[in-house]
């Protein structure tokens, strides 16, 4: 019995989707070894004078205010998806009446608050960044007039943006934004929008019937995958050429599974490489930041656990599910 209270007190918890924290950690800590000069990976190794990077203060408060801001905007975003998300079998805290709509709108603006402090408090750049996340990813994203989580463009201009501030974020931890910023966010900005395109095709059918006119559904299965394809080797080709090995060594990593993506599409294999971008992602940042490992893997088993024993449900795993 005190077990099942403890479970319901942690929807609180996971209604914040804790596990899409690493794909905006991962880019934010690029945009931190990009600034710092730290994305030599093949150097390194055949140098032999591979470094750890140590944390600092601002760069703990970096990823705790990003942290706040993804998670209050993720709560606003499902209570604006209840009807596609049931569609969709997924995100059912807030449909499955597990919490009070009430409840989750002041959770979310208590993590906006939080978020907006905590960035303060690290320098006025995090801070504003943070304000324009929050505008785009919390109120445009999400409500009238703009809602760009239906309109396909938009929504695709919304999440490249929602991508490159969380590179700026990490950049702004130790550098100004000058031209160069632009340039060595250009690859993760190439890559996280085909991923972001990919993200609208395992929910097409659902979406579809609920009204939402995402990219899958205003284009296409076929087009949106060819998309993500093309900015995908777009990435690819920019990160050789700009020699940041991080990156590239990422883009070499998923290269198999974008070939099987092109070569026979299905719904199943676009899930895969999805899993599959934030895992290497991951794991790459963790071979610079060992103590991200003891994150990750605290994060995923905890979350297998709470999922396992609130909703006899197998998440997160690693399937084309």
């Amino acid at each position: 019995m005190q077990k099942d209270i403890w479970l319901k007190k942690l929807d609180y918890f996971f209604v914040t989707r804790p596990m899409l924290f690493f794909p905006g950690w991962n880019t934010l800590l690029a945009g931190y070894l990009s600034a710092k000069g730290n994305v030599l990976l093949f150097n390194d190794i055949f140098q032999g004078h591979w470094g750890f990077v140590t944390i600092s203060k601002d760069l703990v408060g970096a990823l705790l205010t990003f942290m706040l801001a993804m998670g209050g905007c993720f709560i606003l975003n499902q209570l604006q998806d209840i009807d596609s998300d049931q569609r969709n079998k997924k995100l059912f805290f807030i449909g499955g009446k597990y919490i009070k709509e009430k409840n989750a709108y002041w959770e979310s603006l208590l993590l906006l608050a939080f978020s907006l402090i905590s960035g303060l408090s690290v320098n006025i750049s995090i801070f504003l960044l943070i304000v324009v996340f929050i505008i785009i990813t919390a109120y445009l994203y999400n409500y009238q007039p703009f809602r760009f989580k239906n309109r396909p463009l938009w929504g695709l201009v919304a999440n490249m943006l929602m991508g490159w501030i969380a590179f700026a974020v990490g950049w702004s931890v130790s550098r100004s934004m000058t031209f160069s910023f632009l340039t060595a966010s250009f690859p993760y900005l190439a890559l996280n929008t085909s991923l972001y395109l990919l993200t609208t095709i395992p929910d097409a059918e659902g979406d579809m019937a609920a009204g939402k006119r995402t990219f899958c559904v205003r284009y296409g299965f076929t087009f949106t995958v060819w998309m993500a394809i093309f900015f995908y080797l777009l990435s690819l080709g920019y990160s050789g050429w700009g020699n940041d090995q991080l990156i590239w060594l990422l883009n070499l990593f998923i290269f198999y599974f974008f070939l099987r993506l092109a070569l026979s599409a299905s719904r199943a294999q676009v899930i895969r490489t999805i899993k599959m971008s934030i895992f290497f992602f991951s794991a790459l940042i963790a071979a610079k930041f060992p103590w991200y490992v003891i994150i990750m893997i605290v994060i995923f088993f905890f979350t297998r656990y709470y999922y396992r024993q609130r909703f006899n449900f197998s998440y997160p795993n690693f399937r084309g599910e």
